[in-house]
């Protein structure tokens, strides 16, 4: 099935090493993140963290890990986004577990947090969007397993001064549920793994509060992961020229082809 001129899988990477080859490793798809856990954790559907795709300012996550009602005995973490290209979202940045930690580490600049958090699940998905300061005035959960996938949540003090976050509005993230084998993404690609018993979740998230331009700039990237740290996601949205150019060869492929079809005609 053909997708959308204007979607894209942003899945990157997360650089931790392959998970072992009973999980087929290193994964599959866009980034290598489908069908792959991270090393000496859970393999399997329910753990999986799949994909990011990005179409306008719509953010997807595809997960194989039930988004809102979590995995006993973890729930799914914040979604961290650097706009600037500086953040140090990569194992070592934190090499501890079951601890707080902060932003000096990091270098996120916003912070979706789930505000209705109850044991494993978050709920039906609300939460708060935060600006928050690049330094250690802003604290962060880590996981309880795998440092590698730190941070997990933002930590919100009852009180807090605009120097270190702005809350700048809420949301909610509807999921649909997909039992499909295959689930096609919106820009064409794929995940794999579905069924009745372990399914796709699929969040959506308004991404429309960044800065203009930053969903295109080659420097934003998204991180989430579970309070296991069992599997990590990343995304980075890529060069907008790079988009557009593309998306012309694309065109003129088209163009050629129907040049060339007149002709034979």
């Amino acid at each position: 099935m053909a997708g959308s001129a204007n979607a894209l899988n942003i899945t990157i990477n997360d650089l931790q090493a392959p998970n072992s080859a009973g999980y087929h490793a290193p994964g599959r798809g866009v980034g290598g993140e489908d069908q792959e856990t991270e090393p000496g954790t859970a393999s399997g559907q329910a753990w999986d963290l799949e994909a990011f795709s990005l179409n306008g300012s719509k953010l997807k996550i595809y997960s194989g890990y039930n988004l809102l009602a979590g995995e006993k005995p973890y729930g799914l973490g914040d979604l961290f986004i650097d706009v600037d290209g500086n953040a140090n979202w990569m194992p070592g940045a934190d090499n501890h577990i079951s601890g707080t930690t902060d932003n000096s580490k990091f270098h996120y600049d916003y912070v979706v947090h789930w505000n209705a958090r109850s044991g494993t699940s978050i709920g039906t998905g609300t939460y708060d969007i935060y600006k928050i300061a690049d330094n250690a005035s802003v604290k962060f959960k880590e996981t309880v397993f795998k440092s590698g996938s730190n941070p997990w949540t933002l930590i919100v003090p009852e009180k807090y001064t605009e120097a270190s976050m702005v809350k700048l509005g809420s949301g909610i993230m509807p999921v649909v549920v997909d039992t499909h084998a295959v689930v096609t993404l919106d820009d064409g690609s794929t995940v794999i793994g579905g069924s009745a018993t372990t399914p796709h979740f699929i969040g959506a998230l308004d991404m429309s509060f960044l800065p203009v331009g930053s969903l295109g700039n080659n420097k934003t990237l998204f991180h989430i992961t579970m309070e296991c740290g069992n599997d990590a996601l990343v995304g980075r949205v890529p060069d907008s020229g790079s988009t557009l150019a593309l998306m012309g060869a694309a065109m003129s492929g088209l163009a050629f082809i129907g040049r060339r079809a007149r002709r034979q005609s």
